[in-house]
């Protein structure tokens, strides 16, 4: 059996991006690389369906953010207020992060990596509680399983459409749902403020998390609730199609050559244009921020690539 390749690798990253061609022209598998810290390095992601979407990884080969050193606190979120800072001075909007912890997202090799990703600067708490509880409807969140006809259904299309059909058909007594579906209040179980080292005896448990923070504490959570992965970019894909009537439209557009393609996974559609001005942008803009946080780029090591 071949062995796994570390697709968030940092020596990968740092080889191949000091070495690629500039400007990047094609996006390749470690070329999105932006700048790095003692302990993170931040890329540009796949996916990236809205301005400025980043990755900060941790170069030390850990599965979660609950795992990181306490002395590392203060460099990730010096990176975070950074990126942040950059979103809204090069594309005046607002920045939500997250991240799934314990995921294996990227197929069972995988090293802790928090998302951030631009939305609206007009965004509002019903935005996103409106978009967290779709997405949570989407994936038909809390329920365990249905029966039907003795018959126990766990594939999300089966349960979606015998969810459905009983809305429409009301009350079936063949039909049992095993399960709640979930409302933002309902996973809202960890204090998102003490994200990430909170998390370490759930997942010394075994488990798995999901931390997104909108900027405001009643429409952000931290759950141990068991979420499949993406569930951030689906939400903050939700509200820019609510609040963008550009971003709707050209989503539209894609989705008319293939109805069922779900565009807000990285896997599916790559929006390499994006990624590859994200690229372009945060080098020259993050570089500008030397002289405002000098003591922190030093005291970090932080360095633009």
């Amino acid at each position: 059996m071949d062995k796994l390749k570390d697709q968030l690798s940092w020596e990968e990253f740092k080889l191949q991006s000091i070495n690629c061609p500039k400007p990047i022209k094609k996006v390749t598998e470690f070329n999105r690389l932006i700048a790095h810290t003692k302990n993170f390095f931040l890329i540009s992601g796949y996916g990236a369906f809205t301005d400025g979407y980043m990755l900060i990884i941790s170069k030390e080969f850990i599965p979660s953010y609950g795992l990181i050193k306490k002395n590392q606190i203060d460099e990730i979120k010096f990176l975070i207020d950074l990126v942040k800072k950059f979103i809204y001075k090069k594309y005046n909007r607002k920045t939500v992060i997250f991240e799934h912890g314990m995921c294996a997202c990227i197929g069972g090799l995988d090293r802790a990596h928090l998302h951030l990703m631009s939305v609206p600067k007009i965004s509002k708490k019903i935005h996103f509680k409106k978009a967290i509880e779709k997405v949570l409807y989407n994936r038909k969140a809390g329920i365990k399983y249905i029966v039907y006809n003795n018959y126990k259904m766990e594939n999300l299309h089966d349960i979606n459409q015998i969810y459905e059909n009983l809305k429409k058909n009301k009350k079936n007594d063949e039909i049992k749902i095993i399960g709640k579906l979930l409302k933002l209040k309902d996973i809202q179980n960890l204090p998102v403020l003490e994200w990430p080292l909170i998390t370490i005896k759930h997942i010394n448990r075994g488990g798995h998390y999901v931390f997104f923070d909108s900027g405001d504490k009643d429409c952000s959570f931290l759950t141990t609730h068991n979420f499949q992965t993406q569930f951030g970019r689906e939400v903050v894909f939700e509200l820019e199609k609510k609040i963008n009537k550009e971003f709707n439209t050209n989503i539209k557009k894609i989705e008319e050559n293939n109805p069922h393609l779900e565009v807000w996974r990285w896997q599916n559609f790559m929006f390499e244009k994006k990624i590859l001005s994200t690229i372009k942008d945060a080098k020259k803009e993050l570089a500008l921020f030397k002289d405002k946080y000098i003591d922190e780029f030093k005291k970090y090591s932080f360095e633009v690539i």
